[in-house]
């Protein structure tokens, strides 16, 4: 039986890997990974280098292994860039973006969005550029200087998004869109956004996470009490009305003066 060749035994490395890595054999995917790395880092064939590296920083990143995880994104990066691959290299930065994010160095994350971003705003990708702009956003309000900044960023995501028609994109922009609202005092509008999210969750059956849910339920209450300071009793009943019900759906307590303040108002202004 003739020797096989280095070239299609990497060939077999990268495709047994890479088969391994969309199935989920994570350990498996490693090893032939890293098999095929050892001949493709020697070879002219960028395309596949690139995919190699990025494949092992998704599974670094999905470790917990951020340093590890941005090295291997971006000796991606270089690959993707020495033929030229925007939305790759996009894609990369994005990554390194989103581990220096979760490790709070934010400025550094910052830094690579905003390069993302200046790619992939030449090529197709809207969504993709939708999903970065988001991540800015955020990173902008968690460094807490210029909210407002923050907001028109998410404005923009979400104009985006909307044409991309891929609704969980859009149920995050605008829970973020609420939080940032919440943080500038724009209760209304915090309102909307959270309103404008779950319904879009109700339309494509996609869960809300749990932290919207305890989000929307003191945004309730806050609307509720302010509405009661200002003697808009009945707005103040519906408001907290809502709050209540949702806390006692998910067996949660209402605070005792809240409660208080709804047998107040249930007493001269409710109809049921």
């Amino acid at each position: 039986m003739p020797k096989i060749k280095p070239e299609d035994e990497a060939k077999q490395h990268f495709q047994t890997g890479k088969n391994a890595f969309e199935s989920g054999k994570i350990d498996s995917a490693f090893q032939e990974l890293n098999l095929a790395l050892t001949y493709y880092r020697q070879s002219n064939e960028q395309a596949i280098l690139a995919e190699v590296y990025r494949m092992l920083g998704e599974i670094f990143y999905n470790q917990g292994k951020m340093i590890e995880s941005r090295n291997h994104y971006k000796r991606a990066f270089q690959s993707f860039k020495s033929f030229n691959h925007k939305i790759g290299m996009a894609d990369c930065y994005d990554k390194i973006a989103i581990s220096f994010m979760l490790q709070d160095e934010l400025k550094h994350a910052e830094d690579y969005q905003e390069k993302a971003i200046d790619i992939r705003k030449n090529t197709p990708d809207k969504r993709g550029l939708a999903r970065g702009l988001k991540n800015l956003a955020i990173i902008k309000y968690k460094l807490g200087v210029d909210y407002k900044k923050a907001l028109e960023i998410l404005d923009h995501a979400m104009s985006l998004a909307s044409k991309s028609k891929e609704p969980q994109l859009l149920i995050n922009i605008c829970l973020d869109k609420a939080k940032v609202e919440t943080k500038l005092d724009l209760l209304e509008e915090a309102m909307k956004s959270h309103v404008l999210a779950r319904r879009f969750s109700k339309k494509y059956s996609l869960k809300l996470p749990e932290e919207s849910e305890n989000e929307f339920v003191d945004l309730l209450i806050q609307l509720g009490l302010n509405a009661y300071d200002k003697g808009a009793m009945e707005q103040s009943l519906k408001y907290l009305k809502n709050a209540s019900l949702i806390l006692k759906t998910n067996d949660k307590e209402v605070s005792s003066a809240v409660e208080a303040i709804i047998i107040k108002l249930e007493e001269k202004y409710s109809t049921s």
